[in-house]
């Protein structure tokens, strides 16, 4: 079965009124190879454009209602003192969806303004790449697969028996001891930046001033917003860049 032929009076004139007898008119159609119907809300551009430069000289748009189908027929009146020029043209088209060409043709179809014939222009498919995935930042390896151990928070020594350490795994899932009690969170690094989840924590109770210290180094973590490295020590820093927790490399 054909398809229905959509007619687009596609006119554009440099004063107002109807064409004059001089005038000339350009017709033909568009298709294009893709077994697909148009999306809503397409429009047909066609325009006269100069050899071989590809300057645009006339062209117009319409909307394709609803049951449009391709081939899609087109009339383009040209001014008569450009039918009269002895320059080389050519047309060009575009199928546009929400003022995106989704269909064009790369290269314009000659035509004779001496000799007018209709024409006839295939249109492909636009390549509109997505834009390429930013890279993921990458990984401070000195910071990662490490074990830590603390040696101050907020400025004071650590007290204890036990170290308190604290290990990213390259995964950034982070665990280690906090003096009393085992614990474990999840970390996000970006660059220089970096932060914990609220931790977790085993529930076994210790003395007081372990417990306190615990509390505390809990409290800093889950503050912490960036890091500096230096040779084995680590510094893990506020918001405002003040140091919270300061620690060393585990020596193998």
């Amino acid at each position: 079965m054909l398809n229905r032929l959509l007619t687009l009076m596609l006119t554009i004139m440099l004063f107002a009124g109807a064409a004059s007898a001089q005038d000339l008119t350009l017709t033909g159609d568009v298709f294009y190879r893709e077994r697909m119907a148009l999306p809503p809300g397409a429009t047909l551009h066609v325009g006269l454009v100069a050899l071989p430069g590809g300057q645009s000289v006339v062209g117009a748009g319409a909307p394709i209602p609803a049951s449009g189908q391709v081939p899609l027929q087109f009339s383009l009146a040209v001014r008569s003192d450009v039918a009269k020029s002895s320059g080389t043209f050519g047309l060009v088209a575009e199928i546009r969806v929400g003022g995106a060409a989704m269909w064009r043709n790369e290269v314009a179809v000659p035509v004779d303004l001496a000799a007018p014939a209709p024409v006839s222009i295939l249109v492909t498919r636009t390549r509109n790449e997505p834009a390429p995935p930013e890279p993921e930042p990458e990984i401070d390896q000195t910071l990662v697969n490490t074990a830590w151990q603390v040696t101050s928070i907020s400025g004071s020594p650590i007290v204890g028996d036990r170290p308190l350490t604290l290990s990213i795994a390259p995964d950034l899932r982070v665990n280690g001891h906090a003096g009393c009690n085992n614990y474990f969170t999840q970390a996000t690094i970006e660059g220089a930046k970096l932060q914990f989840a609220l931790a977790a924590s085993t529930r076994m109770a210790c003395l007081p001033d372990l417990m306190t210290q615990e509390s505390a180094f809990f409290a800093a973590l889950a503050a912490v917003s960036s890091y500096e490295i230096s040779e084995d020590s680590l510094r893990l820093l506020d918001a405002a860049a003040v140091p919270l927790i300061g620690l060393v490399r585990v020596k193998e």
